[in-house]
């Protein structure tokens, strides 16, 4: 999967302190990372991974699971691919959404190596854009829109596409430069735990084995999620998210 600057990532000297924002076009409820943290760099991790998708209208649970994940670095300088974005024109340069890279590792089905299209053996890279929304009551989230992801099973010569939308919730209080993830999805079958943001329509998370003609309900589940940022942009040590 390409996981455009996902899990494990997104916070720079941050704190949960904040006051909803509806963006112009009033759909969903939005929290902003303060004025002056466009541009901020953050990396990330996360420990088991696991996309289960369920094929021929849930007759067929099928697991994607890789040991860990973690957020590529981009050049020979090794600078974060990650970071914080404005999103149009935001007066104090807020940023609004964030762009990632994941990288995940050891990915496997039914014990069969699992690969993003075109890359090494068990290993999925994916493409993500990050959106900030509230999801609840002092509950802020992260909309994950991956770009659409092609998943191979060389040894099969099986070809799975993965699109949609996954929400999970950042954890974490205080002056702290190190945030949870929760990408949480429970039970068997697995449900993702978070569905929609606030003032928002529910979210989906499809698979399809089929060349992308028939999409089924897909679950993402990651253990040990955690965002880290460097402050660089942040040096008067302000809180950095608002609702």
């Amino acid at each position: 999967m390409r996981l455009s600057k996902f899990i494990g990532a997104i916070v720079v000297a941050l704190a949960f302190s904040a006051i909803a924002v509806a963006t112009a076009s009033a759909v969903e409820t939005l929290w902003k990372w303060l004025p002056g943290s466009a541009k901020e760099t953050f990396k990330g991790k996360s420990g088991k991974a696991t996309l289960t998708s369920a094929f021929e209208s849930g007759k067929k649970l099928v697991g994607f699971v890789c040991t860990k994940s973690l957020l590529l670095l981009t050049d020979a300088t090794l600078k974060v691919s990650s970071e914080l974005l404005e999103e149009g024109s935001t007066e104090g340069k807020d940023a609004t959404l964030a762009l990632l890279i994941i990288h995940f590792e050891g990915c496997t089905s039914g014990g069969l190596p699992v690969n993003s299209l075109g890359d090494s053996s068990g290993i999925i890279l994916v493409h993500v854009e990050a959106h900030n929304c509230m999801i609840g009551a002092g509950k802020f989230g992260i909309l994950l829109k991956p770009l659409l992801v092609h998943l191979e099973i060389p040894s099969i010569k099986a070809l799975i596409f993965v699109r949609g939308d996954v929400l999970g919730q950042l954890l974490g209080t205080g002056l702290t430069l190190t945030y949870t993830l929760d990408l949480n999805a429970p039970g068997t079958p697995p449900v993702q735990e978070f569905k929609k943001c606030e003032g928002g329509e529910e979210e989906k998370l499809e698979s399809s084995l089929d060349g992308g003609v028939t999409y089924s309900p897909s679950t993402e589940d990651a253990k040990e999620g955690v965002l880290e940022f460097d402050m660089t942009k942040d040096l008067n040590g302000e809180e950095m998210m608002e609702k």
